[in-house]
């Protein structure tokens, strides 16, 4: 009976159909061209936070308003001080937790059956935040009137969560949050743990800032020291926890480092054997029939053979003789081919932004490994790399690679994936430059 009355007189059910549906109409937008992965695409449950947490802090501090106006706390001490809260916060926690399920229905119907669980990881932090959030939202209600206090919490909370990913310097700013960008297809990585603890850390100084200065105000003290002990130890906290929530990601530029599948793939064949995720399990058989004619070519071309052709992340630790595929959905024939073409180009390091960093074009010799393999020009800059298409300057380069015996070609490849793996210039695969002998 007594949740029933709540639900009845709560402000949360007239504008919950509201929250929902936005959240409905992003995550659907989000998830309509995503593949069934979980372990990425519940990425959008932090994706749609903008949208719930705002709303969950504004109901709390309308309702924090409702109950001190009708002086509950000044009633018999039937019920603490936190009983009270819990029961008038309960609907407005729960409307957090339903968008995430709406969140994770929308995908689940947009994306199909997927093979594994949705990430607990972010389903913990969206819980956790949801709570943060709501407890905001109510001190601050309790403080100003709800009239004042819902739309300034509204309102502050959104620019808080969406502002950060605006800006430029610092780029920990925007990990700070726990709003994550939509997880755009990658079936390779999962989650990283510090990109869900960051804003937990955070969302917790804010909590203990909130819970410390409900404490002290029932100090029987002065007005003007519980005030003063209460925003000495709201710095504290937000000091202590801000700076922890920090050190992790601090050295971070933009995107949190991808996290690399530690889950068995799928492979078939042998010599090479080909391996990809359950995800892409799909593309097993046109991948083997596109090695067993590219594989040889570029034997023949002096690359020494693969032991193993693996659609992974970047972030993987591969050996020498694995070559890294590309994959991407509804790839056709050409695709598939350039795809293990351009795989035996190894793995190039990032380099730092320096006067002296790596330049050279690695596109030059991933279609010179196109051609080795049988790829003609339109199929080379039409139909697989973009890059290669915006700059068609570097066929011109492969072509007079290619009039050189096979021997000088090799040694020409072998010298300039050395240099951009050093980070040092390589003026031979640019197209504007001069040939120079090496």
């Amino acid at each position: 009976m007594r949740i029933a009355t709540t639900l009845r007189t709560t402000s949360v059910v007239w504008i919950a159909p509201l929250v929902l549906a936005w959240v409905w109409l992003v995550s659907s937008h989000e998830a309509a061209n995503e593949p069934a992965y979980w372990a990425g695409n519940t990425a959008l449950v932090g994706h749609t936070l903008p949208f719930y947490a705002p709303a969950c802090a504004a109901f709390a501090a309308w309702e924090a308003g409702r109950t001190r106006r009708a002086g509950v706390h000044r009633l018999a001490p039937v019920r603490g001080r936190y009983a009270i809260a819990i029961g008038a916060l309960w609907p407005v926690v729960l409307l957090g937790v339903t968008a995430v399920v709406v969140c994770l229905l929308t995908v689940r119907m947009e994306t199909g059956a997927a093979h594994d669980w949705p990430h607990l990881g972010v389903l913990a932090m969206a819980g956790y935040l949801i709570t943060v959030h709501t407890v905001l939202g109510y001190g601050l209600g309790m403080l100003l009137p709800r009239i004042l206090a819902t739309p300034l919490i509204l309102v502050i909370d959104y620019l808080c969560l969406v502002m950060p990913v605006t800006v430029v310097d610092p780029m920990w700013l925007r990990e700070l949050t726990g709003w994550l960008d939509a997880p755009y297809g990658d079936v390779t990585t999962t989650m990283n743990p510090l990109a869900l603890a960051v804003p937990m850390v955070l969302a917790t100084g804010f909590l203990a800032a909130v819970l410390v200065s409900a404490e002290i105000a029932r100090w029987r003290r002065h007005r003007v020291v519980r005030v003063g002990a209460a925003a000495a130890a709201s710095l504290v906290c937000l000091s202590v926890f801000t700076v922890s929530a920090i050190l992790p990601v601090r050295d971070w530029n933009g995107d949190p480092p991808p996290r690399a599948r530690t889950d068995p793939p799928v492979c078939t064949g042998d010599s090479p054997r080909i391996c990809v995720p359950l995800e892409a399990a799909d593309s097993l058989d046109q991948l083997a029939v596109a090695a067993k004619e590219i594989v040889p070519r570029l034997v023949d071309a002096g690359l020494k053979p693969p032991k193993e052709l693996a659609f992974v992340s970047e972030a993987a630790d591969t050996d020498l003789g694995t070559w890294r595929l590309f994959l991407n959905r509804d790839m056709g024939d050409v695709d598939v081919r350039a795809s293990v073409a351009a795989s035996a180009l190894p793995t190039l390091p990032p380099c730092p932004t320096t006067s002296d960093a790596r330049t050279g074009h690695a596109g030059t010799l991933t279609a010179w490994l196109m051609v080795k393999a049988g790829m003609g020009v339109d199929e080379i800059q039409n139909q697989y790399s973009q890059k290669l298409a915006a700059d068609p300057q570097v066929m011109s380069v492969v072509d007079r690679e290619t009039k050189l015996s096979p021997a000088e070609q090799l040694s020409w490849f072998t010298r300039n994936v050395t240099l951009l793996q050093q980070c040092k210039p390589a003026p031979e695969t640019m197209p504007t430059a001069d040939r120079t002998e090496g």
